[in-house]
């Protein structure tokens, strides 16, 4: 599965359909209008992220080592297993598109490394 990819191609799918006036009921926040700048910032910032993570991963790291780079604050417990899977679905999706490597470490955790 490629989560990330999924999400970012239905984003840029459904994005000529959004219009300034549709009302948004999303499940965080308050509701709101001026969908097709809420949609190019989601495409923006999922863009910006996997940069950062490439860039990050310039030698072996963790999907816990990339919380950093990814979320640019500090992760709480409470976060811990949302930030976690988010990480995971990033570094798959650069995998997954051979930007890039994944290798099995010892304790049966994936480290992801940037192809040059």
């Amino acid at each position: 599965a490629d989560p990330i990819g999924e999400w970012l191609e239905a984003c840029e799918r459904l994005a000529p359909l959004a219009q300034v006036d549709h009302l948004v009921l999303g499940g965080h926040k308050l509701p709101f209008t001026g969908l097709p700048k809420r949609m190019e910032q989601l495409i923006h910032n999922h863009h910006g992220a996997l940069r950062r993570l490439q860039d990050y991963i310039d030698t072996p790291k963790s999907a816990s080592e990339c919380f950093a780079p990814l979320f640019k604050r500090s992760i709480g417990e409470g976060e811990y297993g949302l930030a976690l899977v988010e990480s995971v679905a990033h570094l798959s999706h650069l995998y997954q598109t051979g930007l890039a490597t994944r290798t099995l470490r010892a304790d049966g955790a994936w480290e992801y490394q940037r192809k040059d």
